[in-house]
């Protein structure tokens, strides 16, 4: 069995930018979520906890393009003659493929092209493969960013991989280690996640596993009982509340309720007639949860093809939940998995692993400890006239081929084999990720901290221009005001007393009372973050602290402060598309729609020319009568058209409303609007609707 570097080469858009300003945390820390009222009282615990939106200290990479040209990628791969596993190390270490050698088969969905779109927590994302998603609700942190890869050898002689990094916001060091023996044909990944901090922290990890969909596609689990997101409640709710154009399902709370498989409940208690066994009964986007009891069985999930093959999962706990989503067979879930990949290339089913009953449920991580679990992934068959029988049958059947093809007490043994393996420390580095490890190691030196857990290596040559100020402040006491607008934050409350003993030793850094201010800010503490930018821009005016007080202002309900403190962050950095888009944002969303186009009108080409402040313009446009711009931007390609987001279809309609206006020799308004919506439908091109409102 062998470890190696490689490469492949695919139709990429794989050159992705990141913002330089910072996205607070929602103040609410916990996520407006809702039961329809049939969630039973034990799956109601933690729910929501901790899972508002929080992106600090990472950064949006929100810069990318629809521009795909052949890019060479580089890959790790783990090969035994009879499976081969290939990775992306410099993508979060997707796994891309897994493939069956004695049969040529690829078991995943593996996606012709490299398509970033705006599904992650920090924006970039792709559909394909396997993802590991570790730290806060939504796709991963290092989705699009690199991870290190290790080779080592295991006690019989076996290579194997470590893909490891340092996660900042959670402050945990993170490893999955890749075995994949002689003679075995399961992919096996053993997790540790290690927090050695004298406090708790919340927890998240949800391993997701992106399989071709067909419509014979089919899915079990070891279980009936499932929590699904009921999205009809969310969308009578947008309706109750007159939002149906409101520009996102997001603005909706989001309804859950339990049922039982085949059949789920809407939101007015009544079966759905379909069997949601089949993804491709549904016609807008689903997903729900299975609630897989604890005890001693592995848990399990499989998805079936009408052959009677299927691709199974299963793990060892604390990874007990499972979950299937679906983009559903509407045009907008259409549309997405096209977006996503190429025209008619891009359908995909995705099934799931985590450590909580939902991804919107809480999971507390003990101070000091090790959460380890072992998943494999492999393919086998079964009789498919069984296999396609009606549910409990059919359930029960591929219940029985799970375990023949993974014994429950074989995958404990192998979980109890490789943790054996977790402490040794890597031989080879394969590939590189960020330097963000090697601060946390020489931080906890200059502190006389315990030293980075046994496992991990982040050798100091990793260090990068993101780290050098961190260092200059742990070496020197200083964080160089060269860089008044860094582009990178330090949240952990480890950070706070080097910034304070900065300030006490030169005041007037600027750079020391923005990164303060930055960090206090996320910790709560608003007022005196403030208070920080305020001296700051007594010091010296950057568009940072003018920038971070807006966003202050904005959230206490201030609206003309915060406006005017957000046109200062412009005015002094108006080449900086992020400026330009946040003023643009604020101005739209507090109905300043002719001084938003007016803005845009003055902009730099640049400026101009990006996709986001395109969008924001349209807005403002179709609000002041100017439907010739509309329909231009109506005509191009949008790469960041968030998932959820109706901004085209809602332009469109306004449009289309305009035109009903003007064939009846009237004055456009809300009644045009409305027929529009209800008698008219946009085109496919610019509809990615995940629910038919």
């Amino acid at each position: 069995m062998k470890a190696s570097i490689s490469s492949l080469t695919l139709p990429a858009a794989a050159n992705i930018g990141t913002s330089p300003l910072p996205v607070f945390r929602d103040r609410n820390h916990h996520k407006a979520v809702r039961d329809n009222g049939t969630l039973l009282p034990e799956e109601q615990k933690l729910f929501g906890f901790e899972a508002g939106y929080r992106i600090l200290p990472y950064l949006t990479q929100d810069q990318y393009s629809r521009t795909k040209t052949a890019t060479e990628i580089k890959t790790v791969v783990l090969d035994n003659g009879l499976m081969r596993a290939t990775f992306l190390p410099g993508f979060g270490g997707r796994l891309y493929s897994l493939k069956d050698l004695s049969t040529g088969k690829e078991l995943l969905f593996k996606n012709p092209v490299l398509q970033p779109a705006n599904l992650a927590i920090r924006n970039a994302w792709f559909s394909g493969g396997i993802e590991w998603n570790i730290g806060q609700f939504g796709h991963t942190f290092t989705t699009c960013s690199p991870v290190f890869f290790a080779r080592l050898t295991d006690e019989e002689g076996n290579e194997f991989l470590r893909m490891y990094e340092f996660e900042r916001q959670k402050r945990v060091f993170w490893q999955i280690d890749f075995h994949l023996p002689r003679g075995s044909r399961s992919l096996q990944a053993t997790v540790r996640i290690v927090n050695d901090r004298t406090e708790p922290t919340p927890m998240y990890w949800w391993t997701n596993i992106a399989l071709p969909e067909s419509k014979d596609t089919r899915v079990f689990s070891a279980t009936d009982h499932v929590i699904y997101e009921d999205s009809d409640a969310s969308a009578s709710w947008l309706k109750q509340h007159g939002l149906e154009g409101a520009g996102s399902i997001h603005k909706a709370p989001a309804f859950f309720g339990h049922a039982e498989l085949p059949k789920l409940s809407d939101s007015s208690g009544d079966r759905l007639s379909f069997d949601a066994s089949y993804p491709q009964n549904f016609q807008a986007f689903s997903e729900y949860f299975f609630q897989n009891p604890d005890g001693p069985a592995a848990p399990w999930e499989a998805a079936v093809q009408r052959d009677g093959s299927f691709f199974l999962e299963c793990s060892t706990p604390p990874l007990t939940y499972r979950k299937m989503f679906c983009w559903g067979t509407h045009r907008g879930g259409r549309k997405w998995c096209d977006f996503l990949s190429e025209k008619g290339r891009g359908d995909y089913v995705e099934i799931q692993a985590g450590i909580a009953p939902t991804q919107v449920h809480g999971y507390v991580m003990p101070a000091q400890s090790d959460l380890t679990f072992t998943q494999l992934f492999t393919c086998s068959s079964a009789a498919p006239d069984v296999l396609y029988g009606p549910y409990e049958s059919a359930r029960a059947a591929m219940a029985q081929a799970a375990q023949k093809a993974l014994p429950a007490k074989e995958v404990f043994q192998k979980h109890q084999w490789a943790c054996r393996h977790l402490t040794l420390p890597p031989e080879e580095l394969l590939s590189i990720g960020s330097g963000w490890g090697a601060l946390e190691k020489l931080r906890r030196e200059k502190a006389c901290e315990d030293p980075v857990p046994d496992g991990f290596s982040f050798p100091q040559s990793t260090l990068g221009q993101e780290q050098i100020p961190w260092v200059t402040l742990l070496k020197e006491g200083n964080l160089p005001d060269a860089q008044p607008c860094s582009p990178s934050f330090q949240t952990a409350p480890e950070w706070e007393n080097p910034l304070r003993a900065c300030l006490q030793k030169t005041e007037k850094s600027v750079n020391a009372l923005n990164h303060l201010g930055v960090l206090l800010y996320e910790k709560g503490q608003h007022a005196e973050a403030q208070e920080l930018w305020n001296q700051s821009i007594r010091q010296q005016p950057t568009p940072l602290a003018y920038f971070c007080l807006a966003k202050a202002l904005e959230e206490e309900g201030c609206t003309e402060p915060a406006l005017a403190h957000m046109k200062t962050a412009f005015t002094l950095n108006p080449a900086e598309r992020a400026y330009a888009k946040e003023y643009l944002a604020m101005l739209t969303e507090h109905g300043r729609f002719e001084a938003a186009f007016e803005t845009f009108e003055k902009l730099e080409e640049s400026c101009q020319a990006n996709s986001r402040i395109r969008l924001l313009a349209a807005i403002a446009a179709a609000k002041t009568g100017r439907f010739d711009f509309v329909q231009q931007v109506l005509e191009e390609e949008h790469p960041d058209i968030r998932e959820g987001e109706t901004t085209l279809t809602d332009l469109w309609y306004c449009l289309a409303a305009n035109r009903l206006a003007r064939e009846k020799g009237e004055q456009w308004n809300e009644s045009h609007l409305q027929q529009a919506r209800e008698t008219l439908t946009p085109p496919k091109s610019i509809d990615f609707r995940m629910v038919q409102l």
